[in-house]
């Protein structure tokens, strides 16, 4: 998109010029002045492309206007308007370096091959341009995904033969981001694009690989875990992929870098023990436990964790503890507040889409309207009881896709199982089949799947004369060996040892 600045002190001479670039294809944004005084106004304030200025204006005109943009807009395309009786006026405004000029009266034809020469120009520079921050961009990208793994000062070396090292030092935070899937390389500009909009803030985007990315932020004085949350529900709202997010701790300096990396890929590895966790952050040693020092960051993960695991009791106590903190501080801003407490509102409806986008917008929309914390809460709190309400309805309609889960394990057991291909099945989230099937089974859906493969093993070692391999693979196990070490904690002996005994052991199984 072109931006043009139509200078005449007479309007009919603008709207006429206004009409012949109205007929080109091209798109485009006209600002206009009557003056050189005005024109010199917009041209400090809006990033002008193209200046069509006449020469003859009252207060300042064409010749001035054209001396002083080109001294402080060097890359500005120029062109006057000028009678047969102002040659020598244009020519000394070719001495200021006017791109082109055009006389008067203005010739349709001449205009647009005058207009299409200069865009043609902007267009070209705009594409080298374009060009160079692509290798740059690349170089940068290159040099720094080899120094993050690799630390090597000779990379660093390198690096400073075409890169200024100096922006690296700008960053002060990185926040990680993995998923499971082939991800990364086809959706990088979109996700980026989309990361930026929901932020509004800026951060160098960096894809490791086609599941993991970086972003690098440069703001020290900032709660990162709120952004990674934040990016967190957006990923969540836009993609049907599951992600996980590490935050690092602040640092100064790009040589801290290898370090922060080796931070996010310890801190990744906790999902492996907490698969519900969305964001990952480091634990601060003096972290204290009373509910009014805890950070927003380390109430919003829980926060988040109960709604992943539809804990109502504690969704209401760290709900309370979040407000007792802003009723009692008087430290922030309104619109921070408003900030924390829509994440709550956020969290409610994307990780269960109770309620729909629609309504999430409006209720968003009406907390940020309020004008006191009391309201604020009060529209919390609100949102809350209407997704206590969701669960316990959804609750009671849920007996038929637990029963449902439960004969697909009995008729499947020895398929791969897992929470995910389950939830599929019953077209639930894995989170919210997780919750009904341990309020309803009393026991959690992995121990569920260990208990019917542990009864099948008994009755093929009883009843057949099947290898213990066999029976292994039969029952689910590709590992003889966890087959057999699960067989043992389960019932207290070995398989072979059971068989021998009959079932001298069998006081150990559970009740499903």
């Amino acid at each position: 998109m072109y931006r043009i600045l139509v200078v005449d002190d007479e309007k009919i001479e603008r709207e006429g010029i206004k009409y012949l670039l109205a007929e080109d294809k091209e798109e485009k944004t006209i600002f206009e002045a009557s003056d050189g005084k005005q024109a010199l106004n917009i041209l400090g304030k809006e990033e002008i492309d193209i200046l069509l200025t006449d020469i003859k204006m009252p207060h300042m005109d064409g010749l001035e206007l054209t001396r002083r943009a080109r001294e402080k807009y060097p890359d500005l395309k120029i062109i006057i308007f000028s009678g047969y009786g102002d040659f020598s006026f244009a020519q000394e405004a070719i001495h200021y370096g006017v791109t082109d000029y055009i006389l008067k009266p203005v010739a349709p034809e001449q205009f647009e091959d005058t207009m299409a020469k200069v865009e043609q120009d902007i267009a070209g520079k705009w594409n080298q341009e374009k060009q160079k921050r692509r290798e740059k961009d690349f170089l940068k990208q290159y040099f720094l995904q080899n120094y993050l793994y690799s630390g090597s000062d000779k990379i660093l070396e390198k690096a400073g033969e075409v890169l200024d090292l100096n922006e690296w030092n700008k960053w002060h935070c990185a926040i990680m981001i993995e998923t499971g899937t082939d991800f990364f390389d086809s959706a990088k500009d979109v996700l980026e694009e989309g990361i930026f909009k929901e932020l509004r803030r800026e951060f160098f985007y960096l894809n490791l690989n086609t599941r993991q990315s970086v972003l690098l932020f440069f703001d020290m004085y900032c709660d990162y875990t709120l952004v990674a949350n934040s990016i967190y529900l957006y990923l969540k709202r836009e993609y049907e992929v599951k992600f996980h997010l590490a935050v690092s701790s602040k640092f100064d300096g790009y040589q801290k870098l290898p370090a922060v990396m080796e931070q996010l890929d310890q801190l990744m590895e906790e999902k492996f023990y907490h698969p519900d966790t969305h964001v990952f952050i480091v634990e601060e040693e003096n972290e204290k436990a009373e509910p009014g020092d805890v950070q927003d960051s380390r109430l919003m993960q829980k926060i988040s964790e109960d709604v992943s695991r539809k804990d109502m009791a504690q969704l209401w106590k760290h709900f309370y503890c979040l407000a007792r903190k802003y009723q009692e501080s008087g430290q922030f801003s309104a619109m921070y507040i408003k900030f924390v407490f829509s994440n709550v509102i956020q969290e409610l409806f994307v990780e269960n889409r109770f309620g729909g986008e629609h309504k999430l917008e409006k209720e968003i929309e009406r907390l940020y309207l309020c004008s006191n914390i009391s309201q604020i809460l009060e529209v919390t709190e609100e949102n809350i009881k209407a997704y206590e309400t969701f669960l316990n309805r959804s609750m009671s309609e849920s007996r038929d896709e637990v029963s449902a889960v439960k004969n697909y394990i009995y008729e499947n057991y020895r398929e791969d199982l897992n929470l995910e291909s389950l939830a599929e099945k019953v077209y639930l989230s894995s989170g919210y089949l997780s919750f009904i099937f341990k309020k309803e089974t009393g026991m959690n859906l992995n121990r569920f799947i260990r208990v019917v493969r542990m009864e099948k093993a008994k009755e093929f070692l009883c009843n057949t004369n099947m290898k213990v391999a066999q029976v292994s693979e039969e029952v689910g196990f590709a590992n003889v060996s966890y087959f057999c070490r699960s067989f043992r904690e389960y019932y207290g002996s070995s398989p072979e040892s059971y068989r021998k005994g009959m079932g001298e052991d069998e006081e150990h199984s559970e009740k499903i």
